[in-house]
């Protein structure tokens, strides 16, 4: 999925005249352990054991699960702290109590509309930014009468609710209006980046590609649920009771594919405008 955001940013910068860059947490991350490291991962493990210790004695039962984010936000907490005069111990217990303390308060702030969502399985949203799917959840009870997986669609379009072919019809389109674009006004960023293959099919396979990427990632989510949720159960009866996992947010696309695919379209949209 990354491999193919990157030529695609390429030729929206080219063919639009946008000038950016596609954020990408991994990136910033590998290099600020260069000179944070020790720092991150010590506010890491002391976040993960808060949040444990917030779970068992506070009345916020959610363990975050998604640990990659969890070690974002302690790089992320390493680098402000210390560029506003942390050091050492102060540093790593304030990050520490910070990173723990949301970890558990996080979920459980729209908890509400991910128990909608996922028709009232036991999971939370283990996210940091779901304060954002938060107000929009917030805004789509003002606004909305009717969920998107209850539009009526053709039999003859029904094809569209595989999440599969509707993602890659999407990102095949978008890919084609950006490589016309740029080829109209860089034809040698699109000659780089499609390696000698004619322009139009590798927008196509770069389309396709993508949503191959998606479906891997869905059927990660669906092997995740089918054992973490049996193993957690087990962990929280004996350690923490009445305990929920806060997850990923891919985990909860297959409960709306439909939605998954229009925000993802507008959500591009709003981007490029």
């Amino acid at each position: 999925i990354q491999n193919n955001l990157s030529p695609l940013a390429s030729l929206i910068e080219k063919g639009f005249g946008i000038t950016g860059v596609v954020p990408n947490n991994e990136a910033v991350t590998s290099v600020a352990q260069k000179i944070l490291g020790v720092e991150t991962m010590t506010i890491l493990i002391v976040g993960l054991l808060l949040n444990l210790l917030f779970a068992r004695f506070t009345r916020f039962k959610y363990i975050f699960l998604t640990g990659h984010h969890s070690f974002f936000m302690a790089c992320l907490f390493s680098a402000v702290l210390g560029a506003i005069g942390f050091k050492g111990a102060a540093m790593i217990a304030v990050g520490g109590f910070i990173l723990g303390a949301w970890s558990a308060i996080s979920p459980a702030i729209g908890q509400k509309y991910t128990l909608q969502v996922t028709d009232g399985d036991e999971i939370a949203m283990g996210h940091f930014g779901s304060l954002g799917y938060y107000l929009s959840a917030w805004i789509g009870s003002k606004v909305g009468s009717t969920s998107t997986e209850e539009l009526k669609i053709s039999e003859k379009w029904s094809f569209l609710r595989n999440t599969t072919i509707s993602t890659g019809i999407v990102m095949v389109v978008f890919y084609l209006i950006a490589t016309i674009a740029c080829l109209i006004r860089s034809p040698k960023t699109v000659e780089e980046l499609a390696a000698g293959k004619n322009p139009f099919i590798f927008a196509i396979v770069s389309g396709l590609t993508f949503a191959v990427g998606v479906a891997i990632v869905y059927a990660g989510v669906r092997m995740i649920l089918a054992d973490l949720i049996p193993a957690f159960q087990g962990i929280a009866t004996k350690l923490i009771p009445n305990a929920v996992p806060a997850v990923d947010c891919a985990v909860f696309f297959p409960y709306a594919p439909t939605a998954v695919i229009i925000g993802f379209a507008f959500s591009f949209l709003g981007g490029l405008i």
